[in-house]
C-alpha cells in the first residue's frame, strides 16, 4: 500500500473539493473521506491532520460542518437548498420506479446523475440507470418506455421537469464500467457518477456488485463497500402482485427466441437511426450493444474534466 506525505495528502483534499466546487457543492468530512482523490486509504490522524493545516492556512474554509475551497462560502446555503428538491425528485422517481418494478428481467433501478450528485435543478428530469438480466436488455428497455411513456413519467421533447430519463441500460453480468472512460485522461466524472449512484430498486443488493466489478475505481479513490443508506420511505421494493406478474411475464418470454430478437431489431433500428451517428464515434457518449445501451449524446466529461483541472491547477 503506498504511503502519502502531507503535501500529497493536501493536494488531494484540494482536488476533491476543487471538483466538487465546480457543482457549488461543498462536503462534510465523512464526504470528503470518502471522495478523497487518493489511491489509498488514509489513517483518520493523517486525514484530520491535514484538513485541519489547510484550514490554518486559509486555503479551505469551513461552515455548519461543510467543507469547501476559499471564498466559496455560498456553497453552503445553495447545498441546503438543494436538500428540499433532490428529496422531492426522489418521490417522484419512486412513483416511477413503482410501475418499473413489474418490467419482466429487470434487476435493479439507480438513480443517477445530477438527482443523485444532489444538484439538481428545479427543472431537471431525473436519470436512471436500470441494470437487465443477461440476454434481455433490449426487452427490459421497451417495457419500460412503454410504461413510463404511458403514465406520462418519462421525458419528451417538450417535458424535462421531473420525468424520467431512461438513457442508460447495462446487463448484471457486465456491472464493469471502466471500458466506458474517457481517452487519454482521467474521467473524473465517472469515478464519482459510479460512487453517487442511489440505489432506489435493488432487491438483490447489485449495488455491491457493481462495486466489486469497478476495482479500476482504487487507481482513484480508496473504494469502499459500504452498503448505501437510502431512507425506508424512497425505497422501492417487490410485493406480491409484482413478483406473481414479473415471473408470468419471464416464464412467457423466457423460450419465445424470435419474439425477442423482434423486438430488439424494431428497437435497434430506431435507435440507430437518431444515436448511430454518435454511436460510431470514437468515444463513449453513445453506446449501443447487447451489453450496453447509454444514450448520452451530449457528454459533458470533458467539460467537467477541463474545468477541474484549471481549477485544481489555480489552487495549488
Amino acid at each position: 500500500m503506498p504511503s502519502y506525505n502531507d503535501i500529497q495528502i493536501q493536494e488531494s483534499i484540494l482536488k476533491t473539493l476543487a471538483y466538487f466546487d465546480i457543482f457549488d457543492y461543498p462536503l462534510t468530512k465523512s464526504e470528503l473521506r470518502k471522495f478523497l482523490w487518493l489511491a489509498s486509504k488514509l489513517v483518520e490522524k493523517e486525514f484530520l491532520f491535514n484538513l485541519e493545516n489547510l484550514l490554518i492556512q486559509k486555503q479551505i474554509e469551513t461552515e455548519h460542518n461543510f467543507y469547501f475551497l476559499k471564498d466559496r462560502k455560498d456553497n453552503v446555503k445553495n447545498r441546503q437548498l438543494k436538500i428540499k428538491l433532490v428529496e422531492e425528485k426522489l418521490v417522484i422517481a419512486k412513483k416511477a420506479v413503482k410501475k418499473l418494478r413489474y418490467v419482466p428481467f429487470l434487476r435493479s433501478v439507480f438513480i443517477c446523475n445530477t438527482v443523485a450528485a444532489g444538484v439538481p435543478n428545479n427543472d431537471s428530469d431525473i436519470d436512471v440507470f436500470i441494470i437487465a438480466k443477461k440476454n434481455y436488455l433490449w426487452l427490459v428497455r421497451f417495457f419500460s418506455t412503454i410504461i413510463l411513456k404511458f403514465f406520462r413519467l418519462r421525458t419528451s421533447e417538450l417535458n424535462h421537469k421531473n420525468r424520467m430519463c431512461l438513457s442508460f441500460y447495462a446487463t448484471d453480468t457486465n456491472l464493469n464500467l471502466e471500458k466506458l472512460q474517457m481517452n487519454n485522461r482521467d474521467d473524473v466524472y465517472l469515478v464519482y457518477w459510479i460512487l453517487q449512484l442511489i440505489p432506489i430498486y435493488d432487491q438483490t443488493n447489485l449495488y455491491q456488485s457493481i462495486l466489486r466489478a469497478n476495482k479500476w475505481l482504487n487507481n482513484y479513490v480508496n473504494l469502499q463497500e459500504d452498503n448505501y443508506y437510502l431512507p425506508e420511505y424512497l425505497q422501492v421494493k417487490d410485493n406480491k402482485n409484482s413478483l406473481k406478474i414479473k415471473n408470468v411475464f419471464e416464464k412467457f418470454f423466457e423460450n419465445k427466441k424470435y419474439l425477442l430478437k423482434l423486438i430488439e431489431k424494431i428497437q435497434y433500428n430506431k435507435v440507430r437511426k437518431n444515436y448511430g451517428l454518435y454511436a460510431d464515434m470514437s468515444d463513449s457518449r453513445v453506446v449501443i450493444s447487447d451489453e450496453f445501451l447509454k444514450f448520452h449524446e451530449n457528454d459533458r466529461r470533458k467539460e467537467y474534466s477541463d474545468k477541474w483541472v484549471a481549477k485544481f491547477k489555480e489552487i495549488l
